[in-house]
């Protein structure tokens, strides 16, 4: 068992960003050693949380069960919430 502090929380964060960006989980760790990943923690304006990433001139949104790249379109399925089914509940 690995002890490491939030040892499966950031293994889970790192392959959501390489899958929101399209990439590789080492990329990402790389891209994050050298200062090129930008991450910030956001709410948007329905109230949900997402994190909001960028690396190389590729950028994403991403919540819980969804990735948002520039260009995608809110599912009219949704209600108009534009959260394309994350399970936020709107």
């Amino acid at each position: 068992m690995d002890d490491r502090e939030m040892y499966d929380e950031i293994t889970a964060l790192i392959g959501a960003v390489a899958k929101a960006l399209e990439t590789s989980e080492t990329e990402v760790v790389t891209a994050i050693e050298q200062g090129r990943l930008e991450m910030e923690l956001l709410t948007d304006a329905e109230g949900a949380n997402y994190v909001a990433v960028a690396c190389d001139g590729k950028s994403a949104h991403i919540y819980p069960g969804a990735i948002f790249r520039p260009g995608d379109e809110p599912d009219a399925d949704t209600g108009g919430c534009g959260h394309g089914g994350c399970g936020c509940g709107h």
